[in-house]
């Protein structure tokens, strides 16, 4: 490339330029869509190669704005620098008026300094970026506005806003026609949920990421998906796991010289080898990522490095070590997250929240509120007694009097803050239950309208099978008796293979037809609405409830059911028609199952369903037992995806257990689930008391 700077400048040029920039382009298609600690497609080689060529000033204003683009955007060496082009794009794209790269020049930016710790400023750039990507009604652009914002509150340990943004993020980029930009979204949201220790839900975004950047035959996308998958496994105690992912991760980040993300993975690494006792082994990999850090100027990265190093010195017994770099760690994360630039963040939140957006804002000016009223009745406290110590010098027989109107104020104070935290929970509720419904009402309007957009195909295919059976009826009796021996033998033939044929499209339209009721019967939403419910009549109605059902549709149905009810199981908090569908899903399968054995078991086996409820300290426990075929360990883990199923085409769609694992989930509880093949399965679900 240095011969470019020997060779005059030719004006063609130009489109050699356009044309390598939009290459360029595509290759980092993903660049401002991950993690700021996993951004991907930056290529320093790019920058500096692109950089002769912008040298020359002889460029034309478009050709000039796509290699500001790249230069901003591949400048990892010296992030300042990038900034300054990323100001200058902002600068001639405005004197053009062109508004795509002036959203471009603002995300570059935000992205940059998010690289650098200065989160405001990152912060203020991404909503301008995310205004003007609305202005040009960009639902790509837009989306990845949104997971860099809940980057930003990730950072901050916001995670309550960093969650709503992702998903509106996911939200969006579903509609959009970038499969990368929605991976990229996933594995974020996925690292963010592993932050709160939502591990299982953390391990199927970083798994849903992975699918499609492997799709995409995207080797670092890809890299990150491993990486977030083996941080999930690290967390879990799954340190075989997580050293394989891992590994295997870092070995396509620094293949591509992408350093970021490797740092975290490095970290990763290192809990590995604490949790199997190899100390030595964990600080190699703690220094190894704190070096990539600050080689790279990385300022967070550096930040959790010195915390780790510090920790493992700590587990070593070297105290000296571990304060010096504990004083690194704190130096660096007092400089990011001082209690004024948090303040200056919250301040530039804007009107692109989703819907529960709104429920947060109230939240905390009612916090706000509270904290002024609570201050306000101390000052008048103080005040009041300012008086009356001044009144106690000259009137002794007042003192009775003055002290007790300093304690029924501080009752009246020690009141209202009751009752402030009583409605803060009860609003946290609400917000909590509002997410359920509507993650229910989008389940419920996908499935509706996929189920709706089939049916109409599949009556088309059922009436015009039975119709052509008729014509083929009538043929018979119309054509047949006209023709001679052997010319009757072959039509029969063929009438038949066509009726035959004509069966089979029938029976397996009605096949399609019942898995798309299936599916709407999935879609019904519930109220929501918790209330105080009897677990023991609950589980009871459920049980006889599917039983019957069952016994409805096969007339020699006989099945032993035996109960172990808790005298003392009392009432639950839940929404009863959630729990009701969930108790019921898991009694038709165990029905199921023991009617499944019965058809080829020995005539001593006696098909058995056992349900049992028990109360034990603050859990509820709700257990339905059968003596089927027990499910086997291979797909064990399999049975809480979505349309997994083992029942035969037309007896189930697989949306069962997977519903039941959200709504437990909902209600802060537990889907479990023992079994040993050909002896028996259990499932079992634990729910809060004091919910």
């Amino acid at each position: 490339m240095n011969t470019l700077e020997l060779v005059p400048f030719d004006p063609k040029l130009n489109s050699f330029v356009s044309t390598m920039v939009r290459k360029l382009v595509s290759i980092g298609v993903l660049s401002l869509c991950l993690h700021p600690s996993c951004l991907v497609g930056q290529d320093q080689k790019v920058a500096d190669s692109v950089r002769l060529i912008y040298q020359q000033d002889t460029l034309k204003d478009e050709a000039k704005l796509e290699l500001l683009e790249e230069l901003s955007f591949n400048e990892i060496r010296d992030l300042k620098k990038a900034l300054v082009y990323a100001g200058e794009l902002i600068k001639l794209a405005e004197e053009k008026g062109n508004k795509d790269y002036i959203q471009v020049g603002y995300f570059i930016t935000g992205n940059k300094e998010m690289l650098l710790t200065n989160m405001k400023e990152a912060l203020s750039a991404f909503i301008k970026s995310a205004e003007l990507a609305k202005e040009l009604n960009s639902v790509t652009k837009e989306g990845e506005c949104y997971i860099a914002i809940a980057d930003i509150y990730s950072s901050a340990n916001n995670h309550n806003t960093s969650v709503i943004y992702y998903s509106k993020a996911i939200q969006l980029l579903r509609k959009s026609d970038d499969p990368s930009s929605l991976a990229s979204a996933l594995l974020n949201a996925g690292d963010e949920y592993r932050k709160v220790k939502k591990y299982d839900t953390a391990l199927l975004y970083s798994q849903n990421a992975k699918v499609i950047f492997d799709s995409l035959q995207y080797q670092t996308g890809t890299g990150y998906s491993l990486g977030n998958i083996g941080m999930v496994y690290a967390s879990t105690g799954k340190s075989n796991l997580a050293e394989k992912y891992l590994e295997e991760a870092i070995s396509i980040l620094e293949a591509n010289e992408d350093y970021n993300a490797s740092c975290d993975y490095l970290l990763s690494m290192a809990d590995v080898y604490l949790n199997k006792g190899e100390k030595n082994a964990a600080l190699n990999y703690a220094l190894r990522s704190l070096g990539l850090a600050k080689q790279y100027k990385l300022n967070q990265q550096v930040i959790n490095a010195n915390l780790k190093v510090s920790d493992v010195y700590s587990q070593i017994g070297k105290t000296a070590e571990a304060l010096k770099f504990y004083k690194a760690h704190i130096a660096g994360r007092d400089s990011v997250s001082n209690l004024q630039t948090v303040r200056e963040m919250a301040d530039l939140r804007t009107d692109y929240e989703v819907s529960q957006k709104q429920i947060e804002v109230d939240l905390l000016n009612q916090e706000k509120r509270n904290q002024r009223s609570i201050m306000i009745s101390l000052v008048l406290i103080l005040m009041m007694a300012v008086i009356i110590a001044s009144i106690l010098f000259k009137y002794n027989s007042q003192k009775k009097k003055a002290y007790e109107v300093l304690h029924l104020q501080k009752l009246a104070t020690d009141e209202q803050k009751i009752k402030t935290e009583n409605a803060l929970s009860e609003l946290k509720a609400l917000q909590k239950q509002l997410i359920h419904s509507a993650k229910m009402a989008s389940l419920g309007e996908i499935m509706a309208g996929i189920a709706h957009e089939i049916q109409n195909p599949i009556n088309f295919v059922n009436n015009f099978s039975e119709l052509n059976i008729e014509i083929l009826d009538e043929m018979r009796e119309v054509f047949q008796d006209k023709l001679d021996a052997s010319d009757k033998a072959a039509s029969d033939d063929i009438l038949n293979s066509i009726a035959e044929n004509l069966k089979k499209i029938n029976d397996h339209g009605k096949r399609a037809d019942a898995i798309v009721k299936g599916m709407l019967q999935h879609s019904r939403a519930s109220s929501g609405e918790k209330k105080r419910t009897n677990i023991n009549t609950l589980v009871d109605d459920s049980l006889r409830l599917s039983y019957h059902g069952l016994k409805a549709k096969n007339k020699g149905l006989n099945i032993s059911v035996k109960t172990d009810y808790d005298n003392n199981a009392g009432e639950v908090a839940l929404v009863p028609q959630d729990i009701s569908r969930v108790l019921l899903n898991i009694c038709n399968n165990a029905f199921y199952a023991v009617n499944q054995k019965k058809q080829t078991a020995d005539s001593d086996y006696e098909p058995t369903v056992l349900v049992t409820t028990k109360r034990s300290g603050d859990k509820m426990k709700m257990s339905v037992r059968d003596n089927g075929n027990g499910i086997p360990k291979k797909i064990l883990d399999k049975i809480f995806q979505p349309f997994f199923t083992t029942k035969p085409p037309g007896q189930g769609i697989g949306l069962g257990l997977s519903l039941s694992y959200d709504i437990i989930k909902f209600h802060d509880g537990d889907l479990k689930v023992e079994t040993e093949e050909g002896v028996f399965s259990e499932f079992t679900i634990e729910l809060p008391v004091d919910y």
